[in-house]
This record gives structure tokens, C-alpha cells and sequence, in this order.
């Protein structure tokens, strides 16, 4: 066995060597740790899901956005981008609509946002089923492939 003076700085080889499998009370900063990240997780799914009453989840092209009323104008149309057409109310508020049209999909959503004084009074929606009209003049969901049908060939005329 070597010295002390020898070994380094006082310590056993053995000490050393095999320190890592030495048990080693965890520190209060890991349970602390432990306990604080799932609670601070629950607590943003939460509020995920907490709506401020009157507020609407509007799906864009990119994500879904929320709205409440009395948001600025501005502040709606930086989230929302352009509108696709514009209405009076009834009542004479200004109202956007905002939406996606798609020849793809066999219905759409519409997004109708009014403005009183330049905020966001109301919000409403209204969903509208695309059809086009085949060939034949008949009506076809949106997204199925117009053109004649397979089978629908009609048979050379017979001369008698």
C-alpha cells in the first residue's frame, strides 16, 4: 500500500475509485423539483383551458386563435389577417368575415366579427356546404371528382 504522501492527497485509492457507488441522499432541490414542474404544468392546462366569457376560438391557416370581445380592431386583424368580405349588421356595426374557402373540403366555416367604436362586439359563425355541379347537372360534394361516371357510358344505339 502506498503512503499518504504518495496517493495524492490523503484520501485511499479504494475511496476514490469507487465513490460513484456510494448511496447519496437526494437533495431537496430534486423533490422540490419533482413537485413543482407537474404542479406548474397543470396549472398552464388549466388556464389552456379557462375561456374569458365571451371569447371564441377561431381556426386560421395558422392555428387556432382566441378572441374576446373588446379587443382592438387591429389587435383581431394582426391575429386573423385580412377578411375575405365585409357586411353591415343590423344593428349598423361594421362586420368582417373571416374564414378559408376550400374546393377540397364539403364545408367551410365563416367567422362574422362586428366592431362597435373600434372593438370587438360580437362574434358569430355560420358554416356553408360547398357543392359543385357536375357535368351532368348534377349537384356534387365539394372535393369528389367531377367527371362521368364509371359504368355511366351510355351503349352505341342499335339500328334495327
Amino acid at each position: 500500500m502506498n503512503p499518504p504522501s504518495v496517493s495524492g492527497q490523503g484520501t485511499s485509492t479504494d475511496e476514490v475509485l469507487f465513490s460513484a457507488f456510494r448511496e447519496r441522499r437526494a437533495s431537496n432541490r430534486r423533490w422540490l423539483l419533482v413537485l413543482v414542474v407537474p404542479l406548474l404544468a397543470a396549472l398552464a392546462a388549466w388556464a389552456s383551458l379557462h375561456e374569458v366569457p365571451g371569447s371564441m376560438r377561431i381556426i386560421t391557416a395558422n392555428g387556432i386563435k382566441m378572441v374576446s370581445p373588446g379587443m382592438p380592431q387591429e389587435e383581431v386583424l394582426r391575429m386573423l389577417g385580412r377578411p375575405v368580405g365585409r357586411q353591415r349588421s343590423a344593428e349598423g356595426l361594421d362586420c368582417f368575415q373571416h374564414g378559408q374557402f376550400s374546393l377540397t373540403e364539403p364545408s367551410t366555416t365563416l367567422y362574422v366579427l362586428c366592431y362597435e367604436g373600434g372593438k370587438l362586439k360580437d362574434v358569430s359563425t355560420r358554416r356553408y356546404s360547398l357543392w359543385g355541379v357536375g357535368p351532368d347537372g348534377e349537384f356534387v360534394p365539394a372535393g369528389i371528382q367531377m367527371g362521368p361516371r364509371p359504368g355511366s357510358e351510355k351503349a352505341p344505339p342499335t339500328v334495327p
